[in-house]
């Protein structure tokens, strides 16, 4: 038997609630899994007796830093999550597949991060630029599709469309130009992030066209 329209779009907005559900819970447990990068007091080098905090935080400082920046990723990630859910009324089948395959790179990043110190500096960054691409990827084809099948509430404004679009492929078209300059060294790939400024003023003109286009 076919559904209605009206209880068509309350499953929609029954699976969009689902959704952030699961996508919340993707990032408590990335939370969980930084945490557990702590150095242990068995894992010190140093022997005879107890160990104090600071020294042996002192010794895996390098932990600590990739926590810091496991951190910073978590928090801007479900910050930009949280705000681009809220513009939306509803999600589908493909934009609930592509959010997903989104949370799956980000805990692929934090996996980079926390290896970072232990493989080749190439490998480290060739993996972040890809991870934060892949990341970008689905979200901003993600948010392309839901303004195609208008998922979007109806009282989002052309301005806050075309903001979240450019927020949106910015990110991933800047790491996908960084990806060969990771090849070059650590001064050329971050040089390499500062393209985020023309991209996305490029971006930004090629959206206002359209929208006057249209």
């Amino acid at each position: 038997m076919a559904l209605s329209e009206s209880l068509k779009l309350k499953v929609a907005q029954s699976q969009l609630r689902r959704l952030e559900t699961l996508t919340d819970c993707a990032y408590a447990v990335s939370l969980v899994l930084v945490i557990q990068w702590l150095p242990l007091p068995s894992e010190s080098s140093v022997v005879g007796g107890k160990i104090l905090l600071a020294d042996l935080f002192a010794e895996y400082a390098g932990n600590l830093i990739s926590i810091g920046i496991a951190l910073a990723f978590i928090i801007i990630y479900w910050l930009r999550s949280n705000s681009r859910t809220a513009l939306l009324e509803r999600t589908d089948k493909v934009h609930t597949s592509l959010s997903i395959l989104s949370v799956f790179f980000l805990l692929f990043l934090l996996y980079i991060v926390r290896i970072g110190a232990e493989v080749e500096g190439v490998s480290s960054r060739a993996g972040e630029s890809f991870a934060v691409a892949m990341i970008g990827l689905p979200l901003a084809v993600g948010w392309w599709h839901a303004e195609r099948k208008g998922l979007i509430w109806q009282g989002v404004s052309d301005e806050e469309k075309r903001g979240e679009f450019v927020e949106s492929f910015t990110e991933p078209v800047t790491a996908l130009i960084t990806l060969p300059f990771a090849f070059l060294g650590d001064l050329y790939w971050n040089l390499a992030w500062l393209a985020y400024i023309p991209v996305s003023a490029v971006l930004k003109r090629l959206k206002a066209k359209s929208l006057v286009g249209r």
